[in-house]
């Protein structure tokens, strides 16, 4: 409402307008308080929350990554064993006597029975005994070798599953933490953007408050003016004339004046002795 709007309301409508104005100040504050202390608090503690998680997840993300390079760093230094066992494991094989471990220990133990007993006609018969023995303790230590050898390669092949199976566990969980990530990430814009936009409302409500304040205190400057002139009223003329009755005259010797009419004494006077 304009400054003239306001000059040419009456003693009732000024209040009823100051009550008014007074309304739509708390409402502008109340929602100015609402922004700052509710909804401004609880984008920026959702900020925190998803920029943390956000953090959180990428964070996991590099240490998965290092942890990944060394599984398959490792992997790759048990597959060349494995290699290795299995070549070696298809040269031994391929070597291997037809005679089975027990008859070679009955063989090796009957032989050294016979050395030890001196049960031979001469050297020559020694010797050949004594290479039996080693004919067969040799073929004892590649079947013991192979045996070996397949328990390692058992065992690497055990490891290399263990490595896989945990690489695998690593790989899904990178990938989990790359869909959080991009949830948080995606949640963070949101936020920023609403923040944004609270902002703007904040300025929209910030400049209608001002805009209200400053009717608020016209109007209250207006109802002191109209107050005082009450009283002067009151001591010049008494209570007959009706409320705002003199306020009336006085808007209506103003316009005259304005308008280059001739007003009365009486007129001059209200409007000189408000400028006193």
């Amino acid at each position: 409402m304009a400054a003239d709007e306001i000059g040419s309301l009456g003693w009732e409508d000024m209040v009823a307008l100051r009550r008014k104005v007074a309304g739509e100040l708390k409402e502008v504050t109340d929602r100015l308080v609402d922004i700052d202390r509710k909804q401004f608090h609880a984008i920026i503690s959702g900020i925190k929350q998803h920029r943390s998680a956000f953090d959180a997840a990428n964070e996991r993300s590099r240490q998965i990554k290092a942890e990944l390079d060394k599984q398959n760093s490792d992997l790759l230094a048990v597959s060349e064993k494995i290699s290795q066992s299995k070549n070696f494991l298809s040269m031994m094989e391929a070597r291997l006597p037809a005679e089975d471990e027990q008859s070679l220990q009955a063989a090796i133990a009957a032989n050294q029975a016979l050395i030890d007993n001196k049960q031979y006609k001469g050297e020559r018969e020694k010797g050949e005994i004594l290479s039996r023995v080693k004919d067969a303790s040799m073929k004892m230590e590649a079947i013991k070798a192979t045996r070996t050898i397949k328990e390692q390669y058992a065992l690497l092949l055990q490891q290399s599953s263990d490595i896989g199976n945990a690489a695998k566990a690593l790989n899904d969980e990178h990938g989990l933490l790359r869909s959080k990530a991009a949830e948080a990430n995606a949640e963070l814009d949101r936020l920023y953007d609403a923040k944004r936009a609270l902002a703007q409302e904040r300025e929209r409500y910030l400049a209608t408050y001002e805009g209200t304040v400053k009717r608020f205190d016209a109007i209250n400057a207006r109802l002191d003016e109209m107050s005082a002139m009450r009283k002067r009223q009151r001591e010049e003329y008494g209570y007959n004339l009706p409320s705002d009755a003199l306020f009336k005259v006085k808007e209506m010797a103003r316009k005259k004046l304005e308008e280059g009419s001739k007003l009365s004494l009486d007129e001059l006077r209200l409007l000189y002795s408000e400028r006193e």
